[in-house]
């Protein structure tokens, strides 16, 4: 008898012997055969599409663990952390019914028999020996559809838990929430001064009441607490553990993202993480990890920079932005023009949210290709990709609300009136065109002409022609344009160097008001804000 068609049992130390001929799969198991009773179940449904498909898969594969959330919380040494994180985690998520699963991460400080002596009724603890990086002997001992990831320098606030999940309810395609908090970069940080954690709490709770319109969605997100829908981690698997201590979390926001997920930031929610960067890392230690990272992210997304294609939030040009302009109307359509990954027609996007404009729909045109695919992600519109003097056969049948031009208007191969004519075609009566123009008449301009040097390089190396910002208003003005409002972009200068700029325009009298000469001096770019009337 061939060992395919054998029906004994292998067993590790059991006698080999034969199924009897009544004996089949319906009958009596052997002690090594896993039951999953699905019986009480219903069948998953197909849905419409991919994401509510696999919503139907994970709900049915669940059955009544298919709205419950797995908290777990990471705790490596640093016991009285631990102590204050799991004490607000407690006390705060009183009206969420949630597996508690504790994680000793190789502690040697008495972390095992305190997560021991914690009382609750769904509780797991993962006693890790060793120390060999966060998450990975986690995800096996979930038994949620959400999970939630807390790291023992994190304490959590009223209502923390119920936003976040009111948020990732609320449409089938969030894959990732986010919490804004103390001591993060990415702009998710939000300034709450504080002196206690009883002040902070009282301040937190002031502050953590669900609102719809403070759920931005982002392309990378920070996630000190991260909620995920099980149905995306999926879809995309673990963290990726070649990033061995920076770039894992920009890398599972990518590919959440890429997966057809959106990730958002819950600006509705806040929590402390107590966290002291300085005190925690040696800083040339960390700056070669972070360039360890970042290389690694750049090389596994075929050179897209998770900081430099992302990081584009545009502060100067969202402060022109009005979005009670657009209120009354049902749709706003945006296009983006080189606006890299998409941040700023995302930004605007937000920012038409706050205002409970909601039905935004995202366009976008980039003269790079390996932005395409991050564009479509956020894009319900058309997403091309071509050389900027063929823009103008794109979107022929299109008109829109706001269009973001990335790059300033006079850096490209073209002349800066062919492009402003051509990207001006394109916009509705009254709507917005919103562009820079890079200053070619700077100081840095100036000093490097003269073979000096002011000791901060430009962030980028664009080349642009020369037109004043004079020239590019009076343009507009012939071509049947208004500009509604100008702001500024400054040249990254100390104060050593702003001083000294000062000073050499005071004693040289260069301009009739100082302070203007100043501003053209150290302005880098001017953001226009172009309306058609």
């Amino acid at each position: 008898m061939s060992k395919r068609n054998s029906r004994y049992s292998s067993r590790p130390g059991a006698t080999l012997k034969p199924q009897s001929q009544g004996e089949d799969a319906s009958g009596p198991l052997n002690d090594d055969v896993i039951v999953v009773n699905t019986d009480g179940r219903e069948a998953p449904q197909p849905g419409d599409g991919l994401i509510p498909s696999r919503k139907n898969k994970i709900i049915a594969n669940l059955g009544d663990k298919s709205q419950l959330v797995s908290v777990f919380l990471m705790g490596y040494n640093r016991l009285e952390k631990t102590k204050t994180s799991l004490e607000s985690l407690l006390k705060y998520t009183t009206d969420i019914d949630f597996e508690l699963v504790l994680v000793d991460n190789g502690s040697t400080d008495g972390t095992l028999d305190y997560f021991r002596s914690i009382e609750y009724a769904h509780k797991k603890i993962v006693r890790v020996t060793k120390n060999l990086g966060a998450f990975g002997s986690v995800w096996d001992h979930l038994s949620g559809r959400y999970l939630v990831g807390i790291p023992n320098d994190v304490y959590v606030s009223k209502n923390w838990l119920a936003n976040l999940l009111t948020c990732a309810a609320s449409d089938d395609r969030i894959g990732m929430v986010v919490p804004v908090s103390s001591n993060v970069s990415n702009y998710q940080n939000l300034d709450i001064h504080f002196d206690t954690l009883d002040e902070m709490n009282e301040k937190a709770a002031q502050h953590n009441i669900s609102d719809p319109r403070q759920w931005h969605e982002r392309l990378r997100l920070l996630p000190v607490v991260g909620l995920y829908k099980r149905e995306a981690l999926d879809m995309v698997g673990r963290f990726d553990y070649g990033f061995f201590h920076d770039f894992a979390d920009d890398d599972i926001t990518f590919r959440i993202r890429r997966a057809g997920y959106k990730a958002v930031l819950c600006k509705d929610t806040f929590v402390h993480h107590d966290h002291d960067y300085a005190k925690d890392k040696d800083p040339e230690v960390f700056k070669r990890s972070l360039e360890a990272g970042r290389n690694d992210f750049i090389s596994k997304y075929y050179g897209v920079d998770a900081w430099e294609d992302v990081n584009n939030y545009e502060p100067v040009m969202m402060s022109l932005v009005e979005p009670e302009e657009t209120k009354e109307h049902n749709e706003v359509n945006i296009l983006g023009i080189d606006v890299l990954c998409g941040t700023p027609i995302l930004e605007l996007k937000n920012k038409l949210r706050e205002a409970q404009v909601y039905d935004a729909r995202l366009s976008a045109f980039s003269t790079d290709a390996k932005y395409w695919l991050d564009l479509k992600t956020i894009c319900e519109g058309e997403v091309f990709v071509d050389r900027i003097e063929y823009l103008g056969g794109y979107f022929s049948e299109q008109k829109f609300d706001y269009i973001i031009l990335g790059k300033p208007i006079n850096s490209y191969n073209v002349t800066f009136n062919k492009l402003l004519k051509e990207t001006l075609n394109f916009l509705k009566k009254n709507g917005h065109l919103l562009i820079k123009l890079r200053n070619t008449y700077d100081v840095m301009t100036f000093v490097t002409t003269m073979g000096g040097s002011m000791g901060n390089p430009l962030p980028d190396n664009i080349t642009s022609t020369q037109v004043r910002i004079e020239e590019l208003i009076e343009q507009l003005h012939k071509l049947g344009f208004v500009h509604k409002k100008i702001g500024l972009e400054f040249l990254p200068m100390d104060e050593n160097t702003q001083k000294n700029l000062r000073d050499l325009i005071t004693k040289t009298g260069i301009g009739t008001d100082p302070n203007e000469a100043f501003t053209r001096a150290a302005v880098r770019d001017y953001v226009i804000d172009v309306v058609r009337k």
